[in-house]
């Protein structure tokens, strides 16, 4: 009788559990080709579809939901949301839980063909547009920074609010020598404005995009959970129909590295 009671108990618990259990709210914003609104206003973009195609398979599910900017991102902060598409950086790291990469990119300058910019020294004392803050100004000022200490004058930056068609439109009229850019977002918007002048040129910094988790607001067990479920997934290639119809490069990660990127596995 008793071993039945204990079954009894384990179900139960188990049961309790899955009903307390709420979908993983997760906020993104305008940032195509990852995240927007299509012309049909469904939520689409590579990484929206990695994270709905994981959801369907994850006993908790998740609810995705596409904001402006700053409201996505106080929403992300205040806990009224768990998740939020982020690339990775050590003062992100103090505070939020990341997810297994889910895909892999680069940032680099476009600018008009008319110009011939083919190497980074070439940008010395050029206007340069790009998103500020965000991680993408970062990487420019540790190339400015290395490159004036290489004995060149520094880049003109120009702090941008904005990383949709609006400063490709600015490039196109001159406004700037060149946009520094995640490679993928300005191809994107480039196809969308039909601009074909630009020339793009490589920082050669890899960088990747994950879902951040604020850990003040999750639970380190869930996320750990939800982890594994996403890696088995993009061991077992589930996700190579998207990062071919997307143009985007699997994520290339080694999960030694783990630990070190505040990634619960």
């Amino acid at each position: 009788m008793f071993r039945y009671f204990l079954i009894f108990l384990v179900s139960l618990t188990s049961l309790l559990a899955n009903v307390d259990a709420k979908p993983l709210k997760i906020v993104c914003h305008e940032f195509a080709p990852f995240s927007f609104q299509d012309s049909n206003n469904q939520i689409t973009g590579i990484l929206v579809e990695i994270a709905r195609l994981a959801c369907k398979s994850w006993q908790q599910g998740c609810e995705i939901e596409l904001l402006p900017n700053k409201r996505a991102k106080k929403a992300f902060h205040s806990g009224q949301a768990n998740g939020h598409f982020l690339g990775w950086n050590e003062e992100r790291a103090t505070s939020i839980w990341f997810s297994v990469p889910m895909l892999e990119t680069e940032y680099g300058f476009y600018s008009l063909k008319q110009s011939n910019l083919s190497k980074i020294n070439q940008l010395s004392s050029k206007s340069i547009g790009v998103l500020a803050p965000s991680n993408t100004y970062q990487s420019l000022l540790n190339i400015d920074l290395n490159q004036q200490q290489l004995g060149l004058e520094p880049m003109k930056i120009i702090m941008l609010n904005s990383a949709n068609q609006q400063p490709l439109r600015m490039l196109a009229i001159g406004r700037f020598d060149a946009y520094f850019v995640n490679r993928d977002v300005g191809a994107y918007y480039a196809i969308q404005l039909n601009i074909s002048d630009l020339d793009y040129l490589s920082s050669n910094e890899k960088t990747h995009y994950y879902l951040g988790f604020k850990m003040q607001y999750n639970d380190y067990d869930t996320i750990k959970s939800f982890n594994h479920h996403l890696a088995t997934l993009l061991h077992q290639g589930v996700f190579d129909p998207l990062f071919k119809h997307w143009h985007v490069k699997t994520p290339k990660l080694n999960p030694s590295q783990y630990p070190s990127l505040n990634i619960p596995f």
